[in-house]
């Protein structure tokens, strides 16, 4: 209570001080607000601990030796919980009706024999009783051991209660404790079969503590008042009188009082208990000291009280000023550069030559600028080329003068003899129609855009008659694995159609092929036996302004809208190359990626 007065009152007067001197800087910043707070409170908790004085200590050491203790108690219930809970999923699995139903009695017998092997410290037996008998049971010496009446009892319990464990009991391999689980098979609600397990209680001895000292000894008892296990150790006689002693003195009182009990004294003095029954199988655990051993430190404490006060509040105000000034500079750092970042500068960079946190954070925060800079970047670029180009396939569908000689062209062919030429030159007509104009700009199988040449490959001979040969030479599989975007061949094919024109010493050889390279790429080669192009003219295809041309063909498409289309669907490395030879044609090649 002292204590927290004097806390309360030297809050109040560091209030009443930040009120007066608010509008100063030094008690606004981190750095100043982490050394007052880690000082201060140190001072405070020294200077409490000399007013207290002896009393306070002792009273102090000794919580702190029962809570120590406690930690123990709770350690054990842990491990009980643990060792409980692993028990029920056993008994949960031997009792799962469809495991019983499936395994015949030889695999069932061998399923309890193979569980007992792995668990032969913690379990003597494991069988399982049916009609008021034992069907099966590992080991089958154990059967020996077993009365009827034991058999019976076991069972009766059991299907009473569902799950039911006994008091410890001496059985014929020690001290053993029966845990069972009953159990019907889905045919027949009322056919009962009870699993059971006897665990051996000896194999407690550690309880899953470990580093206590001799003076820290834990005991479990049952609700009765039955002995269960300990941890002491009994390394001789004395060390068994002792813990005999022990237990009796904790059977007695518990038979007196229940477990309402906090001390009990035996020839060796007085001793502390703690206890808990925060279990499944309502077990009492006692943790039991010896309270004239249990403060040794107290006359040491004593004498170093002094020094260790002075050299702990001279140290503290040290560390708790290099504390604070370690960690001002990197936040004032990072905090300039954030609001810079807030500003919408992307080159704001955090600077430190650190290995801590702060280092973490300022690489972090640099490779965040670098990554959203270049997503910003590439996202403004992406949407600007994206835009661009949707609008120039929009504005490249269906030229009307490619239409009209088309349609032209039908006119004349039904004033001759060959009328019956035009509906299959209709229907490609058609079909190269609904091709360009639906969804322009998508991604399509090469399959597709290769029926589609075809058809505009019929249309153009119909209009220049055999000036040209085309041949498509793709294998099936690279057709239906490969995608391209729309009207790209038709495109490149229209091109040495138009260039070809001028060349009348032989037809225009225009061969189309596909293969896939070593770097598993897809390679689309367009050559024709045209006249080729001068570098100057292939260099103006791929500019900007790429519209006026001397021909009107399917679409305003032209190479350069190739390649940025190709480009903006599958990145740099893909795209068209050109390879001329003035005089002896015009080779394009078309990297794809291999995807379907």
């Amino acid at each position: 209570m002292v204590v927290n007065r004097l806390i309360n009152r030297f809050h109040r007067f560091i209030s009443r001080v930040n009120n007066k001197i608010r509008h100063k800087p030094l008690f606004t910043s981190i750095s100043t607000k982490v050394f007052l707070n880690t000082f201060i409170s140190v001072l405070i908790g020294m200077t409490a601990i000399a007013m207290l004085a002896y009393s306070t200590i002792y009273v102090l050491i000794k919580d702190n030796q029962e809570a120590s203790l406690q930690a123990s108690v709770v350690q054990v219930e842990d491990y009980l919980k643990w060792y409980m809970l692993n028990i029920q999923s056993q008994l949960l699995y031997f009792s799962n009706p469809d495991i019983y139903e499936l395994l015949n009695d030889e695999n069932y017998a061998l399923l309890m024999n193979s569980f007992l092997s792995l668990n032969s410290n913690e379990i003597n037996a494991a069988y399982v009783i049916e009609g008021g008998e034992i069907q099966h049971i590992a080991p089958q010496l154990y059967r020996h051991y077993l009365s009827r009446d034991l058999v019976q009892e076991v069972a009766r319990q059991t299907e009473q209660w569902g799950f039911w464990w006994s008091d410890p009991f001496d059985s014929g391999f020690g001290r053993a404790v029966t845990v069972a689980k009953s159990f019907s098979p889905d045919d027949n609600r009322n056919r009962k079969i009870t699993v059971v397990l006897e665990l051996n209680v000896d194999s407690f001895a550690h309880l899953g503590v470990s580093g206590q000292s001799k003076e820290q000894n834990i005991y479990i008892f049952s609700r009765s008042g039955k002995f269960v296990a300990s941890n002491v150790p009994i390394d001789n006689y004395d060390q068994k009188l002792q813990r005999d002693q022990m237990i009796h003195v904790l059977g007695e009182a518990m038979a007196e009082t229940g477990n309402d009990f906090n001390t009990v004294t035996t020839a060796e003095g007085s001793y502390r208990i703690l206890k808990s029954d925060n279990n499944r199988w309502d077990w009492i655990v006692f943790a039991v000291i010896n309270e004239a051993n249990a403060y040794p430190l107290l006359s040491l404490l004593q004498k170093q009280f002094l020094l260790l006060l002075v050299t702990w509040v001279s140290l503290s105000a040290f560390i708790s000023y290099r504390l604070a000034l370690y960690i001002k500079k990197p936040i004032k750092s990072i905090i300039r550069q954030m609001n810079a970042s807030s500003l919408g500068r992307f080159d704001a960079r955090i600077d430190l030559k650190r290995n801590d946190e702060f280092s973490i954070i300022s690489t972090h925060f640099n490779k965040m600028m670098v990554n959203i800079k270049g997503l910003f970047d590439d996202l403004r670029q992406a949407e600007e080329r994206k835009r661009v180009q949707e609008i120039k396939v929009l504005q490249s569908q269906i030229q009307p003068h490619f239409l009209y000689n088309t349609l032209n062209a039908f006119y004349w062919l039904s004033e001759t003899d060959r009328a019956k030429e035009i509906g299959p030159l209709i229907k490609a007509l058609m079909g190269l129609l609904k091709y360009s104009i639906d969804k322009v700009g998508d991604l399509v199988p090469l399959e597709q855009e290769a029926e589609q040449l075809q058809n505009y490959a019929d249309l153009m001979k119909l209009r220049y008659g055999d000036v040209f040969e085309l041949d498509i030479v793709i294998p099936d599989e690279l057709l239906r694995r490969v995608s391209i975007p729309k009207l790209t061949l038709i495109t490149l094919v229209e091109n040495s159609i138009f260039y070809g024109l001028n060349s009348s010493e032989q037809s225009n050889h225009i061969i189309v092929t596909a293969e896939i390279n070593a770097q598993r790429q897809v390679i689309v080669e367009v050559s024709d036996s045209g006249p080729g192009m001068r570098q100057e003219d292939i260099r103006r295809l791929f500019e900007k302004h790429e519209d006026n041309r001397n021909f009107k063909g399917l679409n305003n498409l032209g190479l350069r809208n190739i390649q940025e289309r190709i480009q903006l669907y599958y990145g740099p490395a893909y795209g068209l190359k050109i390879e001329n030879d003035p005089g002896e044609g015009l080779l394009v090649r078309i990297k794809l990626p291999c995807v379907e």
